[in-house]
């Protein structure tokens, strides 16, 4: 086993505590009791990477998981996401190319935001969330039209998002997220299937996502 192989089990064995204990915190109670509010996520990416030789958000993934917010009496809410997310890319195949290329990247995210919830009185059903998002990648796979294969990437993301959100009634709501890689997840390797003039690969997607008041 190397040693990145370790690491990343040691992460891995942190996190699933971490879900663990928010699950177990937002089933007893304690969460509404400490004045916070819980929501459950669920929806659809579409994602591409910038770096590759392809364009378009054509890699659709599930994103998932739970929100916790305190919220304010002012203008805005803080609060933290921990997601499952669904990343990575997919050549779209045409009449003049046949060859096959598709990324797999899936991360597990902590994104940390503020919720801007007083837009005026015309949008009162209308929040922006603002967040920067430590993620780890648990999953990094591509396909050349052989088979699946592990691929190298760092095993550590930082992204930030931007969303708009929607109150559907008092539980439901709907929200369009567009998020991008702030650093480099990696270098493009040096073949047909990656720009090696770019400096690095970046995650971009937009979101979809429903959510739950718990």
């Amino acid at each position: 086993m190397t040693n990145f192989d370790c690491k990343l089990r040691a992460i891995m064995s942190r996190l699933k505590v971490l879900i663990i204990l928010v699950f177990i915190l937002v089933d007893s109670g304690f969460i509404k009791a400490q004045n916070f509010k819980a929501q459950a996520l669920a929806g659809m990416n579409v994602a591409q990477v910038d770096g590759d030789s392809y364009s378009g958000y054509n890699q659709p993934g599930f994103i998932g998981g739970i929100s916790i917010y305190r919220p304010s009496k002012e203008i805005y809410n803080l609060g933290f996401e921990l997601l499952f997310s669904q990343k990575g890319s997919h050549k779209k195949n045409t009449e003049e190319d046949y060859t096959k290329f598709k990324l797999r990247y899936t991360y597990i995210t902590m994104p940390l935001y503020i919720d801007f919830t007083d837009l005026g009185p015309d949008f009162d059903k209308v929040t922006i969330r603002a967040a920067i998002s430590p993620n780890f990648n648990i999953i990094a796979k591509d396909n050349k039209g052989y088979g699946w294969a592990k691929t190298d990437i760092k095993p550590f993301e930082l992204s930030g998002y931007l969303s708009i959100g929607y109150k559907i009634n008092d539980a439901f709501g709907f929200m369009l997220r567009h998020e991008n890689s702030l650093l480099s997840i990696g270098r493009p390797a040096d073949n047909a299937y990656y720009n090696i003039n770019r400096r690095g690969l970046y995650n971009r997607l937009v979101s979809f996502i429903f959510t739950y008041n718990l």
